[in-house]
């Protein structure tokens, strides 16, 4: 597992078992007191720089279907919803977004 923090935020990447140009974004966490400031956009940005600089292909990250705030942020860096679920142990849907990193070998 890799942390990483950027100012007011922080997130954690790491590599699907058995297919390692896969990142598995998680944890993403803005603190309290900086909500609604741009602050997560900026973290958005950051993590982009550094599943390209880590030469990832693809990202993925879970978010709870009612996370409208989280929502924005992935759609506005360019994240799409590829599937949803009902977690039991949450109780809870939860929808599965996903990124191409790298297109072709190419950083995008």
């Amino acid at each position: 597992m890799s942390r990483f923090a950027v100012g007011h935020a922080a997130f954690e990447i790491d590599s699907l078992p058995s297919q390692p140009q896969v990142a598995i974004c998680h944890g993403f966490f803005v603190t309290p007191a900086s909500r609604g400031k741009g602050i997560a956009h900026q973290a958005k940005k950051a993590q982009a720089e550094i599943l390209k600089g880590l030469a990832y292909d693809y990202a993925i990250c879970t978010v709870l279907a009612d996370n409208e705030a989280q929502k924005h942020v992935l759609e506005k860096a360019g994240w799409e919803c590829i599937a949803e679920f009902y977690s039991a142990r949450q109780d809870a849907q939860v929808e599965i977004w996903g990124h191409e990193i790298n297109y072709g070998g190419n950083a995008k």
